[in-house]
């Protein structure tokens, strides 16, 4: 079987749920994509023996290096950090948090060494991602954690902030925090209050009526599809639009006649 066809196949594995064996013979396969070692050391980053056989890996990536770095002893911290030094500039990935102040093609094997230890201790999460380019945040967004998700979200840039909700990552209590979120844009909320998979949750719904950011031709048809206790919150609910106050107390009437 070729490399190409087997990669689809990793792909579709329960990494977090598959047998030793499984996941030994996965690192130890120095065709094994950098993904698969990626997720192999979320799910499984507390087994030294998996961990050591992830560290000398060819095609670990520094992103897992990192995250790996914020996980170990201080003697795996230090082999991950020569375990850094000795990736070129080139196995900086595209799309992968990059390190503070690498010019590539230009910088020495020092320093880019030493950028890459600063970025390990010194650097957050918010200083890493504003060393991305908008294309590189998109493809982050689309593999990030929640942390970074929540972050990226913020990006005033509405194609990174879209992407996170493309994200196949993204949960449902994730949703419900950005359908009550005061703080995301107008975009988001109208993204959110036209997917039908997330409206299937009736919190989301009630949460798009009753947010004053959500645009009117989202949150006016959901109306129909709030709960008269609910109607008769919104109906007093100063915080949303005239629209929806008036709207809830005409549907919150006419279903207690029906009654």
């Amino acid at each position: 079987m070729s490399v190409k066809s087997k990669k689809p196949l990793l792909l579709t594995l329960n990494l977090e749920h598959c047998l030793p064996g499984t996941l030994i013979g996965l690192l130890k396969d120095r065709f094994t994509d950098g993904l698969i070692l990626d997720k192999i050391a979320k799910f499984h980053a507390r087994n030294e023996i998996l961990m050591e056989m992830l560290l000398t890996h060819p095609r670990v990536m520094p992103q897992t290096l990192l995250h790996l770095f914020n996980l170990a002893s201080a003697d795996f911290k230090k082999r991950i950090s020569e375990r850094l030094k000795k990736a070129p500039p080139a196995s900086l990935e595209k799309g992968l948090v990059p390190v503070k102040g690498l010019n590539e093609g230009q910088a020495s094997s020092e320093n880019v060494a030493h950028a890459e230890h600063q970025t390990l201790e010194q650097e957050t999460l918010y200083q890493r991602v504003q060393h991305l380019t908008v294309a590189e945040k998109v493809q982050f967004a689309l593999r990030a954690g929640k942390d970074a998700r929540s972050l990226l979200l913020k990006d005033p840039n509405r194609q990174v902030a879209q992407a996170v909700l493309a994200s196949p990552k993204i949960t449902e209590d994730e949703i419900l925090l950005i359908a009550q979120s005061k703080n995301v844009s107008d975009d988001i909320l109208r993204t959110v209050g036209k997917n039908k998979e997330w409206l299937k949750n009736y919190a989301v719904i009630l949460s798009l009526v009753s947010n004053p950011k959500t645009p009117l031709g989202i949150s006016m048809p959901l109306l129909t599809s709030i709960r008269v206790k609910d109607l008769g919150i919104i109906s007093k609910n100063r915080n949303v639009p005239e629209a929806i106050r008036s709207g809830a107390s005409r549907l919150l009437s006419a279903k207690q006649k029906q009654s």
